[in-house]
C-alpha cells in the first residue's frame, strides 16, 4: 500500500510540474527568443572591426519602462549590471552579466535555471540605433537574447529531485555498509557471549510491573524482553523477530483477539521509544554523511530516548483507564 502512495505522489509531482511548466510556455514568462532592446557602456568607441573573442569590460543598462514592458511586473528603478562584452564577429557577441542586488529578480532566476555564476546573453548590436558618447562614456545600443528556459519544474521534480535523492540514497546506503558491518558484529559478539541475555533478567522486574497482565513465566514476556534488550543494544534486526513474536503470543491472551490489550499498547510504546544505548543506525548514517565525531550523540541520544520512554509509557496507562477502551476489550456475548 506504501508503494502505491509513493508511486501517485510522483505522480501528481509530475503531472503538477508538468501544467505549471505548460503555463510559464505558453505564457513566455522567461521571453525566450525574444531580444530586448538595452545599451552598453563601453570606455572608448566601440568599433565593428573588433576581432573575435576580444573582451571588453562594459555596463549594461536598461530603463525601467523597457523593463516593465518586456516582463510585464514591476520595476522600481532603471537597471545597471556590470558585465563582460566577448565580441565573436562584427557585431554580435556574448555578454556574461555580474549577479548583484541590482540584479532583477527574474534575471537571477535565470542565471540559477541556467547554472552558471553569471547570466549569460548573445548580443546583436542595434543597426538601427547610433552609437553616442565621447570621451570615455560610449553608448551602443543593443538586442539581448538570454538562453532559452523549458520545463524548469519538471527538471526540478525530476533531475533534482527524484534523481538526486535516489542518487543520495544509493551512496548513502553503500557508505553505511562498512559501519554496520562493524556495530551488528559488536552486538553479535554481546548476543553470543550472554550480554543480552544478562539484560534481559534485569529487565524482567521491570516488565512485570509493566505487564501486570502477562504471566511471568509466558512466552510472551520472554520475547518482549529479548525484544527490548536488542534494541537498547542497537540490535534492530534481531529485535524485529522477538516483536512480532511477542504480539503474537500476547493475542494469545487477549480476550477479544485482533483488538489491541493494554499490554500490547504499552509494548508497541516501548518498542519505538526504547532507551538507545548504542544507537548503531544513527551513528552509522553520521558517519556516512562525513561527520568528524559521529559517536558525540550518545548522551544526547540516551536522555532523549528515556524521556521519550517515560512519556510514552505514561500516555499508554494513563489512556488505558478511560472506560471507552476498557469497553473496546470486553469479549462479545
Amino acid at each position: 500500500m506504501l508503494n502505491y502512495i509513493w508511486l501517485s505522489l510522483i505522480v501528481i509531482g509530475i503531472l503538477v510540474a508538468v501544467g505549471n511548466d505548460w503555463h510559464d510556455l505558453s505564457t513566455n514568462k522567461y521571453h525566450n527568443r525574444e531580444e530586448i532592446p538595452a545599451l552598453l557602456h563601453f570606455a572608448e568607441r566601440p568599433s565593428m572591426s573588433a576581432q573575435p573573442s576580444q573582451r571588453f569590460i562594459v555596463g549594461l543598462r536598461m530603463d525601467r519602462e523597457t523593463y516593465q514592458r518586456t516582463y510585464g511586473v514591476e520595476q522600481s528603478t532603471s537597471i545597471e549590471q556590470n558585465a563582460e562584452y566577448i565580441s565573436t564577429n562584427a557585431n554580435q557577441g556574448t555578454l556574461n552579466i555580474t549577479l548583484d542586488d541590482r540584479t532583477p529578480a527574474l534575471w537571477k532566476e535565470i542565471a540559477v535555471l541556467q547554472k552558471k555564476e553569471k547570466l549569460l546573453a548573445r548580443v546583436r548590436w542595434d543597426t538601427t540605433g547610433a552609437v553616442t558618447g565621447e570621451g570615455t562614456d560610449w553608448f551602443l545600443p543593443v538586442r539581448l537574447m538570454f538562453e532559452p528556459v523549458k520545463f524548469v519544474k519538471l527538471n526540478a521534480v525530476t533531475n533534482d529531485g527524484i534523481i538526486k535523492y535516489a542518487k543520495t540514497a544509493v551512496e548513502l546506503a553503500i557508505g553505511l555498509i562498512g559501519i554496520m558491518a562493524l556495530w551488528l558484529g559488536i552486538m553479535k559478539i554481546a548476543e553470543q557471549s550472554g550480554l543480552v541475555a544478562k539484560l534481559a533478567s534485569l529487565l524482567k522486574p521491570v516488565t512485570t510491573r509493566l505487564f501486570p497482565d502477562v504471566p511471568a513465566d509466558h512466552p510472551a514476556m520472554g520475547a518482549m524482553i529479548m525484544n527490548i534488550s536488542a534494541n537498547m543494544l542497537g540490535l534492530t534486526n534481531a529485535a524485529t523477530p522477538f516483536g512480532l513474536k511477542a504480539m503474537e503470543e500476547l493475542n494469545k491472551l487477549n480476550p477479544k483477539a485482533g483488538t489491541a490489550t493494554d499490554a500490547m499498547c504499552t509494548f508497541l510504546v516501548i518498542n519505538t521509544s526504547n532507551v538507545q544505548l548504542i544507537p548503531a543506525t544513527v551513528i552509522a548514517i553520521r558517519a556516512a554523511a562525513g561527520s568528524a565525531n559521529p559517536t558525540e550523540i550518545l548522551g544526547t541520544v540516551i536522555v532523549a530516548t528515556f524521556v521519550t520512554l517515560v512519556v510514552g509509557i505514561t500516555t499508554a496507562k494513563l489512556l488505558s483507564r478511560l472506560p471507552v477502551f476498557k469497553r473496546q476489550l470486553q469479549p462479545e456475548a
